[in-house]
């Protein structure tokens, strides 16, 4: 296989996902001419759905640029590297169903224990996927640490936290989630700054 053919079927994949988060948004039923609180009143259910589904929109598309990143620098395709992203696939398609729990039951250990290892799964599959192409040499660079799998170890460890912190607090599991995008965007707006 090709690599552009991976990157386009990666990238199909995440557009789905993406969209199949929407779908869970479902319009509230208020009467014609109803007041500005009532609108409201029949929103207000819907908090807990669309912070969850704002959480994992974002987390997706962290995903979505590691992986575009990742990609950009991997000069050959194995079958191992295919398989081993196509594992990675599989455990974002799955993020929709957690992600519809946990906006129903936003307090209750196990969708949040369900999100948490769902998460997890991805990290380390990611984890997986940068450790066997910087150890199969499939990097166009020779100096290929920016890439290699310790950039995963955060958000492993941060997962594991929210998956432990479920059977203790869910708060603070909560919390876990909200922490990953942080890794990814404080360094970034950093660096930004840095160049001019």
């Amino acid at each position: 296989m090709s690599k552009a053919r991976l990157e386009a079927f990666s990238d199909g994949v995440f557009a789905i996902i993406l969209t199949l988060l929407v779908l869970e948004l479902r319009v509230p039923e208020v009467a014609n001419h109803s007041s500005f609180g009532q609108y409201a009143a029949a929103m207000a259910p819907l908090i807990p759905k669309v912070v969850s589904f704002i959480l994992t929109f974002v987390m997706i598309c962290i995903h979505w640029v590691s992986h575009q990143y990742f990609f950009s620098h991997i000069g050959r395709v194995t079958i191992g590297l295919v398989w081993l992203n196509n594992l990675l696939l599989l455990w974002l398609c799955f993020l929709p169903f957690p992600t519809a729990m946990l906006g129903d039951h936003p307090t209750d250990p196990f969708p949040i224990l369900l999100y948490g290892v769902n998460s997890l799964l991805a990290a380390l599959t990611f984890y997986a996927l940068r450790r066997y192409a910087s150890h199969a040499k499939l990097f166009k660079e020779e100096n290929s640490k920016a890439l290699g799998p310790r950039h995963s170890i955060p958000a492993i460890a941060i997962y594991a936290l929210s998956i432990l912190f479920a059977f203790v607090n869910v708060y603070l599991s909560l919390a876990c989630f909200l922490v990953v995008p942080l890794l990814y965007f404080v360094p970034t707006i950093i660096q930004d700054h840095a160049r001019f």
